[in-house]
C-alpha cells in the first residue's frame, strides 16, 4: 500500500555546507516519528523541508504517492502542517481570529474540523484564552493554544518542533496525550530524553539518519488518589448513588485509577479496591487530593462518575460526569 508520507534520500544544504543527507522514512496515519539530535544538526531544517517551506537540495517527498508539485503547495502545507517552536505571542489579534482566518484559505475550505474548545480544555486551558490577545498569553499558554489550533484544522501530518518546550511537567503530559491521540501522523522534534519512551513510536537519530523502533510505552499510573470519600469521611463528604442511595466504601490512600474506567463500570477495580455499585448503575467517584464534599454517582447502566484529574479522558461507556470543582470536574 502507498504510505501516507514517504521521504526518500532527502538532502539539505546551507551555504554550500551539507547539513542533512540520505534521510529516508515512511509514515502511516497515526504513526509517530521522533527526531532527536544535538542542537544545530538540522532538525528544524528537516521539518521545514517536509512542509515544503524550503526546497531540499535532493531527494523525494511523496504524499499518498504524489509529489508536492502534483498535490499543489498550498494543499501540501495544509495536509502536512508545520508547528514551529517560536512563541505565537508575536502574532496579532486573538487565537480565535487566527483559527477562523485560517479556514478562509482555499486549501482549507470544506475540510473537516476538530473541536477547538475541547482541545483547549484537554490541554489544561480555559476557553477564554481563545479570545485573549496573543501578547497576553504566557509562553506555555500560547504554545498549547497554537497546538490546539493546528490539531483542530485537521492535517494528515503534524510537524512538531519541540511542542512542549515551554510547558510545565503536567502540561507536557497533557500535550503528549492530546497529540498521540489526535489521529494525525506526527514528526516530533524533542530534546526531552524521556519523551519518546513515554509516547512510543519510532526515533530518527540525526545526523546519521538511523531509525530505532521504540518499545510500547508503559501504562503510566495517574497521580495518587488520596481518598475515596466514604460515609464516615471526616470532612463530611459522601459518595451518593444516582438513585439517592449511599455507597459504603473503604477509604484508600496512595492508590491509582486505571485508565480504563470501562472496567470499573463493568465491575472491575479501582486500584486494589473492588468497584462499588450504587444500585442505580453508577460507580465509584474518586476525589482529587485535598478536595472534600460530595461526589455524585450517575444512575443508569454503565454510567460512571469520576471526580478527579481533569486531564484524563473517559471511555464512551462512561459518558456522564459531574462537572464541578469540588468533585474534581471530570474531564
Amino acid at each position: 500500500m502507498t504510505p501516507l508520507l514517504e521521504v526518500r534520500n532527502l538532502r539539505r544544504d546551507v551555504a554550500d555546507r551539507n547539513i542533512l543527507a540520505n534521510i529516508s522514512f515512511t509514515l502511516e496515519p497515526g504513526e509517530i516519528l521522533f527526531i532527536r539530535g544535538p542542537s544545530g544538526v538540522g532538525k528544524s531544517l528537516l521539518l521545514r523541508a517536509l512542509a515544503c517551506l524550503d526546497h531540499p537540495q535532493g531527494g523525494t517527498l511523496l504524499l499518498h504517492g504524489c509529489p508536492p508539485a502534483h498535490v499543489g503547495y498550498p494543499a501540501w502545507r495544509t495536509a502536512v502542517s508545520y508547528v514551529p517552536q517560536s512563541r505565537a505571542s508575536s502574532l496579532k489579534g486573538t487565537p480565535a481570529e487566527l483559527y477562523f482566518q485560517s479556514q478562509r484559505f482555499s486549501a482549507q475550505r470544506a475540510r473537516p474540523r476538530g473541536d477547538l474548545p475541547a482541545l483547549v480544555h484537554a490541554l489544561g486551558l480555559e476557553q477564554l484564552v481563545l479570545n485573549q490577545q496573543w501578547s497576553e498569553l504566557s509562553g506555555g499558554q500560547s504554545q498549547r493554544v497554537a497546538l490546539a489550533i493546528s490539531v483542530a484544522l485537521g492535517p494528515q501530518v503534524l510537524l512538531l518542533d519541540e511542542p512542549s518546550s515551554a510547558c510545565d511537567p503536567l502540561s507536557t503530559l497533557r500535550v503528549e496525550r492530546v497529540l498521540s491521540s489526535c489521529g494525525a501522523a506526527l514528526v516530533w522534534v524533542t530534546h526531552d530524553p524521556q519523551q519518546p519512551s513515554r509516547v512510543g513510536g519510532r526515533l530518527l537519530e540525526l545526523p546519521l539518519g538511523t531509525i530505532v523502533h521504540l518499545p510500547p510505552p508503559p501504562v503510566a499510573p495517574l497521580p495518587p488518589v488520596l481518598q475515596v470519600l466514604t460515609d464516615s469521611d471526616t470532612d463530611g463528604g459522601s459518595v451518593t448513588g444516582g438513585n439517592g442511595g449511599r455507597v459504603s466504601a473503604t477509604s484508600i490512600r496512595h492508590s491509582s485509577l486505571p485508565p480504563q474506567l470501562a472496567a470499573v463500570a463493568a465491575g472491575g477495580v479501582v486500584g486494589n479496591v473492588p468497584a462499588l455499585t450504587s444500585g442505580g448503575g453508577g460507580m465509584v467517584a474518586a476525589m482529587r487530593p485535598l478536595v472534600s464534599g460530595s461526589a455524585e454517582l450517575l444512575g443508569g447502566e454503565g454510567d460512571a462518575a469520576y471526580g478527579g484529574y481533569s486531564d484524563m479522558s473517559l471511555p464512551t461507556s462512561a459518558p456522564a460526569v459531574r462537572r464541578d470543582g469540588r468533585s474534581g470536574g471530570g474531564i
